[in-house]
């Protein structure tokens, strides 16, 4: 592609917020508003290419919404491709770009052919939707409403949510915009959520991917707590400054510093990874934090993934884990199967023959677990294998904020349960009464 041409965006049905190309324009015309808007858009128009291609999958959609236009799939494709590229680029490189210096980022490598393509983004598809809605409720400049509306595209998939949208927030952190709705001054509950995609559902065209009220909601919601977290605003670190703040755990304190130099390693489905969008951070990366500040002589790995029943567990990370060598293993695995339950039982029982001390907790409101028999034959089996388990059910289920433990899926669990987690795990740790736990035995 000629780099003479192709340099400047200019907006045509500014109530749809897309841009279109102008020729001519050379780099030193253009503004830093103007290359940070190309930036913007061509993260919108190639995750556009990605949705037609989605719906072309699927067959759901509105096709007049999701057309392709003159392009062909291998095209839409290159964008996605481009894209990727675009999204890996040295930032600090883009960021000097943009503002009009002298950089070795290269618009013409998968800018430009992303801008030049002539893909064109609906207005009623849900990027163009959410920019006119913040447009009516925000003061905010009209690049800074289509990143936040950018990201909203993106995580409306579901699928993509884990890669492209975390590497979107790095890259519009980077270059300095908003990347949620409460750096507009949009109000951030669950209830107002709702009110707006109410709004929102009424407005949007048949998509590749669920767009009702419940579906704006949840979206809302994950962007909002990524974009805190991603912002350092709200993390695991600041989570665990403020449980170092309560009364409960300063007294553990003491009985956390004179622990003994050990490696403990955690096995865990998703209730032990911070990346989910459900809380801040999980209460693994928190008691992490905890230690790295009170004591770092105690040292833990996570081997984690999200669906983590005992028999994948088993078959993914357990020779990982004795490979590192831990003094201890928590496990926090699904038991579905009769497998799972023969799984949890070896994992027991070949990491005591090492002499790794395991435990597990009796309950942690897996949303499957409310199956009769669950819990309890997976704490027997427990039990008989040697792992210890810690009591913590009877806490969870009494807690007075039990009602705001489950998220807005209605599996993964927010910030009231995690924090809680954390001070019973910190609490076994410890050696305190309260978390003491029960072995096959029977004996305290």
């Amino acid at each position: 592609m000629n780099k003479t041409i192709f340099r400047r965006l200019v907006f045509f049905g500014i109530s749809c917020g897309i841009l279109a190309y102008g020729q001519g324009g050379a780099r030193t015309n253009q503004t830093p508003t103007s290359r940070l808007s190309q930036l913007v858009e061509a993260n919108i128009v190639a995750t556009h290419a990605y949705q037609i291609l989605l719906a072309k999958r699927s067959g759901k959609a509105d096709k007049s919404c999701y057309g392709p236009g003159k392009l062909s799939d291998g095209k839409l494709e290159a964008l996605v491709e481009h894209q990727g590229k675009l999204l890996k680029s040295d930032l600090t490189a883009v960021k000097t770009w943009a503002r009009g210096g002298q950089s070795n980022f290269d618009p013409a490598d998968d800018l430009e052919p992303i801008l030049a393509s002539g893909l064109t983004v609906p207005p009623t598809v849900p990027v163009n939707v959410f920019t006119d809605y913040l447009r009516e409720h925000t003061k905010a400049d009209i690049v800074q409403i289509r990143a936040v509306a950018s990201l909203y595209q993106t995580v409306l998939e579901v699928e993509r949510d884990g890669d492209l949208l975390q590497e979107e927030f790095a890259f519009y952190i980077g270059l300095g915009l908003p990347v949620y709705v409460g750096q507009l001054n949009l109000p951030g509950s669950d209830q107002a959520m709702l009110a707006v995609g109410q709004r929102l559902a009424a407005r949007t065209c048949a998509s590749p991917f669920d767009t009702d009220a419940a579906a704006w909601q949840i979206a809302g919601r994950k962007i909002w707590n990524w974009g805190e977290k991603n912002l350092h605003i709200r993390d695991e670190k600041v989570l665990a400054s403020e449980l170092l703040g309560e009364p409960d755990v300063k007294a553990l304190l003491p009985h956390l510093r004179a622990l003994p130099p050990q490696k403990i390693a955690v096995i865990g489905h998703s209730f032990t990874m911070g990346l989910h969008w459900s809380s801040p951070s999980s209460f693994v990366p928190v008691v992490i934090e905890i230690f790295r500040r009170t004591n770092p002589k105690v040292e833990f790995k996570q081997f984690a993934a999200g669906g983590l029943t005992a028999s994948r567990a088993q078959q993914r990370f357990y020779q990982s884990v004795l490979d590192w060598k831990p003094d201890k293993v928590l496990l926090v695995v699904m038991t579905r199967t009769d497998e799972d339950y023969d799984a949890l039982k070896q994992l027991g029982a070949g990491f005591a023959a090492s002499g790794i001390k395991t435990s597990m907790f009796d309950e942690v409101h897996d949303p499957a677990s409310v199956k009769p028999g669950t819990v309890e034959r997976a704490v027997k089996v427990a039990r008989s294998a040697g792992i210890e388990v810690i009591e913590v059910g009877s806490v969870l289920s009494t807690a007075p904020d039990r009602m705001k433990f489950v998220c807005l899926d209605g599996i993964h669990m927010t910030e009231p349960y995690h924090r809680l987690m954390a001070k019973q795990w910190l609490k076994f740790l410890a050696g305190s009464v309260e978390a003491k736990s029960k072995v096959a035995s029977g004996r305290e």
